[in-house]
């Protein structure tokens, strides 16, 4: 039994084609099967990026509330600096 998945189509740059089916050559596996592997892979790997950006960003807001600094934040008018405000 087979794990259930979706359906997949993308447009890959000819080379990038080449140098996949390269791939997937060394490794005795159809190019389908190993462009599968490579992109759950990278996909993997930005997810773990991006959770821990998400965990960072969690635990600033955490310590900026534990200081008293309000979340609102206010754009100057002439400068992208922003103004945190205390509570």
């Amino acid at each position: 039994m087979s794990l259930e998945k979706e359906d997949l189509r993308m447009k890959m740059l000819p080379d990038m084609m080449e140098r996949l089916r390269l791939i997937a050559d060394v490794y005795g596996k159809d190019y389908a099967h190993q462009s599968v592997i490579l992109l759950e892979k990278a996909i993997m790997g930005e997810f773990h990026e991006v959770s821990l950006m998400l965990e960072r960003a969690n635990k600033n807001r955490k310590k900026r509330e534990s200081l008293g600094l309000v979340g609102q934040v206010k754009a100057s008018d002439q400068s992208q600096i922003l103004d945190i405000k205390k509570a």
